[in-house]
């Protein structure tokens, strides 16, 4: 029974955010590049997890002072990042401007 909810709790919040990068898209007119390299408005999520991956968080220790990166933002990642909002955004360090439609 508790799986069944944590998998419920799951889909919907999948949901929720498939969503909103939907409306995201739609409002500022974009599209993202689908498996297929065709734009589309309306990208799976599981698809976008696709394209996002690679990005990594690197700590350093340089002269006993921590460095923290992250690595491999390309131009796409981060449009992509944007069109899931400011908080996103934030957590990857990167400023909350619109996202470039280009």
């Amino acid at each position: 029974m508790g799986l069944l909810m944590v998998m419920t709790l799951a889909l919907l919040v999948y949901a929720i955010a498939q969503r909103r990068l939907h409306q995201a898209l739609k409002e500022l007119q974009a599209t993202l590049p689908n498996q297929i390299r065709k734009e589309t408005g309306k990208p799976t999520l599981r698809w976008i997890f696709q394209l996002l991956d690679g990005i990594e968080l690197v700590k350093m220790c340089i002269e006993k002072t921590i460095h923290i990166v992250i690595s491999g933002l390309t131009t796409l990642k981060q449009r992509i990042l944007g069109y899931l909002g400011s908080s996103v955004m934030k957590i990857y360090g990167l400023d909350s401007q619109p996202a470039p439609t280009t």
